[in-house]
């Protein structure tokens, strides 16, 4: 009845995407701390997702293929597109603020365009063993410490703090250097250490913007 392949894996890709849509609508209506706990939530869904789709269906690789597509698409959204918007709420609207987030944007979907090419071409079974150039949901663990330091910074400082965050990501998105996929044990540290983020966010005071 209906196009697309359907299994857990795809729908915890999906909730990711939904949870970063959401994260710029609660951006929007100025619940910046809600708004990085959404995005946190899609960081989370992009742990996990990969894995229960290897532990699943490894025979059909037409089933992979859309996995691997349909997470493209999530994370150019969730991770791509939705940390630049809340930037740009945030405050981050001058003109060279726009080409520093437009960069960003386009370093995130060369990096995972990258990524797909390496995993069609160079695998059998579309399973990387490593990643070329940062991957783009490391944002999604970038953006709410900095939201943290808006308690806690003078917004004059803190605008030039986040302005240089995101041009280094940017650059690094692209950068030719191997890097190993995260572990469980280390998954697991960041998880902790995203707890640890959060509980500050909600314990200091309101997140100072840059308008």
């Amino acid at each position: 009845m209906f196009i697309g392949y359907y299994n857990l894996a795809n729908f915890i890709t999906l909730l990711g995407m939904t949870s970063a849509m959401s994260s710029m609508f609660l951006a929007y209506t100025g619940h910046y701390k809600l708004a990085v706990m959404a995005i946190l939530l899609a960081g989370l869904c992009d742990m996990f997702d990969g894995r229960v789709a290897r532990h699943a269906n490894r025979e059909d690789r037409k089933l992979r293929m859309f996995g691997i597509q349909i997470d493209t698409v999530s994370d150019m959204v969730s991770f791509g597109v939705a940390p630049a918007v809340i930037a740009y709420i945030y405050g981050l609207n001058k003109w060279y603020d726009i080409i520093i987030l437009v960069f960003y944007v386009c370093c995130g979907a060369i990096r995972l365009a990258y990524f797909n090419t390496q995993a069609i071409t160079e695998t059998k079974d579309l399973n990387l063993k490593q990643f070329t150039g940062v991957p783009i949901p490391v944002i999604c663990f970038v953006l709410p410490p900095l939201t943290l330091l808006m308690t806690l910074v003078s917004p004059g400082i803190m605008s030039w703090i986040m302005r240089t965050a995101y041009l280094l990501l940017g650059t690094a998105f692209i950068i030719n250097v191997k890097i190993k996929k995260f572990g469980i044990v280390t998954a697991l540290i960041i998880i902790t250490i995203m707890l640890a983020v959060v509980a500050g966010l909600l314990l200091c005071g309101d997140v100072k913007t840059f308008m």
